[in-house]
């Protein structure tokens, strides 16, 4: 492979994870119960490290499975009303429509100009039956950044709550609860956390978790372990709920994935966002140069309050799919969503493989 441009697809498992996961799958799993002990506090450690990377409580925090699945634990928990209004975006990814669609809501829709969102539509889009606004924080296909903290001011000032799709951020963009007002989030951590396929991050701002109806399997009350750590009397069902969003993890979990997701958590932590994002930012700002030299048109705006790790384009000569597929047999991976040809450098990315999709596309074109 020539090139990896696809962390908006699938990130590359980060090697203090593979080697970690290999290390429990070698020395742990395969000895039961007599060493599994071992691997248990990698949760409670990705947990912490989620809450640090978001600056928020741990007790906001809920290791899911994906994105779907924490968005889900929304659209399923909170008590729908008859009449009640969700504002969605215009091609979001389904992911982000098809849980408030479940739910019966009707669903408003915020038209997409220039591959990007304009916040007088988003205005226009909230009314007084608004009950929730579906955002990503950035479009999977065209890359453009809505600004999340004047989204909330609209919504809130209506009374409504805000649900983040952060699948195409967390991991290479900052992104503070502390700073910003939104009330949930869900970010698979498989993209551009490089963390293991099936692992994930839920967010539930603290005083919502008395809202939502999460799902609770038999680990998500509290002093459930007791019956199997202190003894006989312990054993019973009446057992309140856990009161953090830790309750909606159910019972027993990928404690491999855990490994790998605490790994990679902790680089993320030892690199820096900031610095993540500034590297990602040169490098983007280098391809969108390269790509406008060779004839190409972006997707969307690469301005500071709109760019993000992706870069959606085309080419007036060759058609998208045809010319992301050409690419890949040639070795520089990259994908073609929604008719785009989508270019994911991330901070691990290194410039020759920026430059060797921009002079491939250059060769093709002329």
């Amino acid at each position: 492979m020539t090139a990896y441009l696809d962390y908006a697809g699938l990130g590359k498992l980060r090697q203090p994870a593979v080697t970690a996961m290999r290390d429990a799958l070698v020395d742990v799993l395969p000895h039961g119960s007599a060493e599994i002990g071992r691997i248990f506090p990698a949760r409670r450690r990705a947990r912490a490290l989620a809450a640090d990377l978001l600056a928020c409580s741990t007790d906001e925090i809920a290791l899911v499975t994906n994105t779907s699945t924490g968005l889900h634990l929304v659209a399923d928990g909170l008590d729908w009303r008859p009449g009640d209004e969700v504002v969605v975006f215009d091609r979001d990814f389904p992911a982000n429509v098809h849980p408030w669609r479940a739910r019966g809501a009707r669903l408003v829709w915020v038209p997409m100009r220039d591959g990007g969102y304009r916040l007088e539509d988003v205005e226009a889009a909230i009314g007084p039956a608004t009950r929730l606004v579906a955002v990503s924080h950035v479009n999977f296909a065209t890359g453009f950044r809505i600004d999340l903290d004047a989204v909330c001011a609209l919504a809130h000032r209506a009374g409504a709550l805000v649900s983040v799709d952060a699948v195409q951020s967390l991991g290479v963009l900052p992104l503070s609860m502390a700073d910003t007002p939104v009330d949930f989030l869900a970010a698979g951590a498989h993209k551009w956390l490089c963390g293991p396929v099936g692992t994930g991050i839920f967010f539930c701002r603290r005083e919502h978790l008395p809202r939502l109806r999460l799902p609770g399997g038999w680990f998500g009350f509290q002093g459930a372990n007791d019956m199997l750590t202190k003894g006989a009397g312990h054993f019973r069902y009446d057992l309140s709920p856990l009161p953090t969003a830790a309750r909606a993890e159910g019972g027993m979990y990928d404690v491999l994935g855990m490994v790998g997701l605490a790994e990679t958590l902790a680089e993320v932590s030892e690199v820096g966002i900031a610095a993540i994002a500034d590297r990602v930012r040169r490098l983007t700002q280098r391809l969108c140069a390269g790509l406008r030299n060779a004839g190409c048109a972006i997707s969307a705006s690469t301005e500071d309050d709109a760019w993000s790790g992706i870069v959606g384009f085309s080419h007036p000569a060759v058609e998208s799919v045809a010319l992301a597929t050409e690419l890949v047999a040639s070795g520089i991976h990259v994908s073609h969503p929604d008719g785009l040809v989508r270019a994911a450098p991330h901070y691990w990315t290194g410039e020759a493989e920026v430059d060797a999709l921009v002079a491939a596309i250059t060769l093709r074109v002329h």
